[in-house]
């Protein structure tokens, strides 16, 4: 079973991630940041960092430090995520940034994603760079949307313009679960994982 570091001197936060991680993860729990780095200097294999921004003082200055650990994956949560905030930390090397009391089964998701390679941010800072970093070109459509539906199509350029499920579900008229189905069927046939990445095909 892996092993995954809980970081955080909030009591609450670490009680809600080990609920959430016991019967699938070894969870290490230290809750200050000279002990994190003695773990991290003795213990060299890969390992996955849930990191409580709210229990250091320096964000910036921590992330830079744990930046030469490369066997370190860090997961960024705070009880308030903010989405400016947010997104100026993505050039820092964490992998996810979430609310520190993410549900369990997106937490599990979450992890699971960053372990084959990919990023996980909350909803609202998705949708913030999609339509601050990447403009669709409707003109150059990529060559997966000969293989989707007139619908997909359609929903798969207003991922690409940045809307969130809840907004397509209002401008089609249609329940939340049938757009999560479609999106489903776009990832699978853009061969993707993420709006990120198919946001990404449009630019």
């Amino acid at each position: 079973m892996k092993k995954i570091i809980l970081f955080t001197n909030m009591s609450s936060i670490q009680k809600h991630w080990n609920d959430a991680l016991q019967s699938s993860y070894i969870t290490i729990s230290i809750n200050n940041f000279p002990a994190l780095i003695d773990y991290l200097d003795i213990n060299i294999t890969p390992i996955i960092i849930l990191f409580d921004e709210m229990s250091i003082s320096n964000i910036q200055e921590t992330l830079l430090k744990l930046n030469q650990y490369n066997h370190t994956t860090i997961l960024l949560f705070n009880v308030l995520p903010e989405v400016h905030h947010a997104s100026s930390l993505l050039n820092e090397g964490i992998k996810g940034y979430e609310n520190s009391f993410l549900d369990k089964e997106n937490l599990l998701k979450m992890i699971s994603r960053v372990e084959n390679g990919s990023i996980w941010l909350f909803a609202d800072l998705t949708h913030y760079i999609i339509n601050k970093y990447i403009k669709s070109n409707a003109n150059d459509n990529p060559d997966f949307m000969s293989l989707l539906t007139e619908k997909e199509k359609d929903i798969s350029l207003m991922i690409a313009d940045g809307l969130s499920n809840k907004e397509i579900a209002e401008k089609e008229k249609i329940a939340l679960s049938t757009v999560k189905g479609h999106i489903s069927h776009i990832f699978e046939k853009a061969h993707v994982t993420d709006r990120f990445a198919l946001a990404l095909k449009f630019k």
